[in-house]
């Protein structure tokens, strides 16, 4: 069986005191019973994270599709830079938002971006460079030194993730990842 996630990760390359942050936001998913506040090997990668708790029934349109029976069910914490691809999805596209190309054919670095030399990606087609943020990627991908990744969980429900924006102050990526 193929592993999924949805992750939910800011708009922002570097997250103000984004280890507060996500301590902040694991106590409120704790408070209503979303996830579970000790942390286990419930995720998909060598650290821990947080199991799935009965609250997020609430959170999820779908709430028969929760894995509750899955090993793999937890929250995944991110607090250092990483891009946040959809997986096995690809990339179809992304639009530059000077030339509005679509360059995900080019030849195109996001090295500095992920080595914190910069926030922007700089179009092969244009040369114009422009926050990271304000490239179309086709699917969604984030870029952020702070996320929330949901490891084999449906969709939530509108409410949660406009709550969960209000929580981190500012807009979000929701990416779709399949491993």
């Amino acid at each position: 069986m193929s592993e999924h996630s949805i992750s939910i990760v800011p708009r922002q390359s570097s997250y103000p005191d984004n280890r507060s942050k996500a301590y902040e936001i694991l106590d409120w998913l704790v408070s209503k019973d979303i996830v579970k506040k000790t942390s286990s090997d419930c995720i998909l990668s060598s650290e821990y994270g947080y199991a799935i708790s009965d609250g997020a029934r609430l959170v999820s349109p779908s709430p028969d599709y929760l894995p509750f029976d899955y090993n793999i069910n937890g929250l995944e914490i991110v607090i250092e830079r990483c891009i946040f691809d959809a997986g096995e999805g690809g990339l179809d596209k992304i639009i530059c938002p000077n030339c509005l190309k679509n360059i995900a054919n080019e030849d195109w670095d996001l090295n500095p971006w992920y080595n914190k030399e910069s926030d922007n990606l700089i179009c092969p087609a244009c040369r114009h460079e422009t926050d990271i943020h304000k490239f179309r990627f086709e699917p969604t991908w984030g870029f952020s030194d702070l996320g929330f990744t949901f490891w084999n969980w449906p969709d939530f429900t509108d409410e949660f993730i406009s709550d969960f924006k209000k929580k981190l102050e500012c807009d979000i990526s929701i990416v779709h990842t399949h491993r």
